[in-house]
């Protein structure tokens, strides 16, 4: 999908403290040879308070660097993948309440680790619809605690950090610019995320720490598929929906300056066929990511403001933003950079 007049106004992030994953090995929390094969230096800590408070929190400081167009949001969007703070509980008009007020939409998106970027894209399809001036503000939010989590150890090769991010859409230019965006669905292989658990009524704790590996083990045992069939599969996936994005911007691989992806570890993140497709390592946010751990459904817009804070970007830059989630859904999307704030780091 090409996009012609839809901007993003601002960027912020609020994250945990960093945590050293070298502590968390010496205090038997994490495997060594786990930490040496994915890569991760550190991640993000929330010690309290519900997820939901710091997507609040990276709000209203977006809502600020935003200025005048914080007073246009007609739309809340919230994302998550994690556990928002209470049990029956809508965390989008939370949000809401707690920054723009007022009697804008408020809706929630659920699509796990790509809920980000899918919150983006349908923020960006409902602001095509509306007459400028018109704002949406796009926020996530996902704290990994115990007993529902163990973030060392939920999942193999994904380390779960702590934090909340928020973005303001607009119909009048900003920082950056959305110049495309493209959604694959890739079900064939929907069971890794189920295993073989039987359904149930309700979350029973008796079954926390969540043990993600143990569904995935369970779904090639019971003869799912090839393990390497399937991985080939998603870097394939993961490709097509980059290039897609690309030639919908009338770019390619070498117009890109910085590529986001998700904060997942070396054992995960397909880095050979990323270089296939033209993806220059160092000119990822990988060198960052592997110090804050997967934010939940936050990692491109934590990372997207993290290169702004840090005066990385140039205006005429272009970044790809590649997202994806259970089940599976994969996602890309390139901006064009248009100004460069001097904002103050909240990523740090």
């Amino acid at each position: 999908m090409r996009w012609d007049d839809i901007y993003v106004s601002a960027v912020a992030a609020s994250l945990g403290r960093r945590e050293d994953t070298a502590t968390a090995v010496a205090d038997g929390r994490y495997h060594a040879e786990e930490r040496e094969a994915s890569g991760y230096l550190g991640v993000r800590v929330c010690d309290d308070g519900p997820a939901v408070e710091l997507a609040v929190s990276a709000a209203n400081l977006a809502l600020k660097r935003s200025g005048p167009a914080s007073e246009d949001v007609e739309l809340v969007v919230h994302a998550s993948l994690g556990y928002q703070g209470l049990d029956h509980f809508a965390p989008a008009p939370y949000v809401q309440r707690r920054t723009v007020g007022g009697r804008a939409s408020a809706l929630e998106v659920r699509q796990a680790s790509n809920g980000g970027l899918a919150a983006l894209d349908m923020s960006a399809a409902y602001l095509a619809a509306r007459s400028a001036p018109s704002a949406v503000l796009v926020t996530t939010g996902d704290r990994f605690a115990q007993p529902m989590f163990d973030r060392y150890r939920t999942a193999n090769g994904l380390l779960l950090g702590d934090g909340g991010t928020a973005a303001v859409l607009t119909r009048t230019p900003g920082v950056a610019r959305l110049c495309s965006s493209a959604f694959v669905g890739v079900t064939d292989h929907e069971g890794l995320q189920t295993g073989t658990d039987p359904w149930i009524d309700a979350p029973v704790a008796n079954r926390w720490p969540l043990d993600i590996q143990a569904r995935v083990r369970a779904y090639f045992a019971a003869g799912g598929a090839d393990p390497q069939v399937v991985v080939r599969s998603f870097w394939q996936a993961e490709n097509d929906t980059m290039a897609t994005a690309l030639a919908d911007a009338d770019l390619d691989a070498g117009d890109i300056a910085w590529w986001v992806f998700p904060n997942m570890g070396l054992t995960l993140a397909g880095w050979a066929s990323r270089a296939d497709f033209g993806v220059d390592l160092s000119r990822t946010t990988w060198q960052w990511g592997r110090r804050q751990g997967h934010l939940g459904a936050g990692d491109q817009i934590a990372a997207l403001a993290y290169l702004l804070e840090s005066r990385q970007l140039r205006a005429g830059d272009r970044i790809l933003c590649h997202g994806a989630g259970n089940g599976f859904t994969l996602a890309s999307m390139v901006f064009e950079i248009l100004e460069e704030p001097d904002w103050p780091n909240s990523t740090e």
